[in-house]
């Protein structure tokens, strides 16, 4: 049996904490601000989009610079 996540690389369950983690402060933030529950769940997409961005971003670098040290 494979434990849970023994397939995910270290990239991908560093951006699964990140996006935990933008939920809490999200809905902490949200609470703080008075946001409304659409308002908050807008708040957590674009968070969360903006850190998967950056993290395909630095996966897609990361594949460069592996693809240019092999030739």
């Amino acid at each position: 049996m494979i434990p849970t996540g023994a397939g995910k690389t270290a990239t991908d369950r560093a951006a699964e904490a990140i996006e935990a983690a933008e939920k809490g402060f999200a809905d902490e933030m949200g609470g703080t601000l008075g946001l409304s529950r659409a308002a908050k769940t807008t708040l957590m997409k674009t968070i969360t989009a903006a850190i998967q961005a950056a993290v395909d971003e630095e996966k897609q670098q990361l594949t460069g610079a592996v693809m240019f040290a092999l030739f």
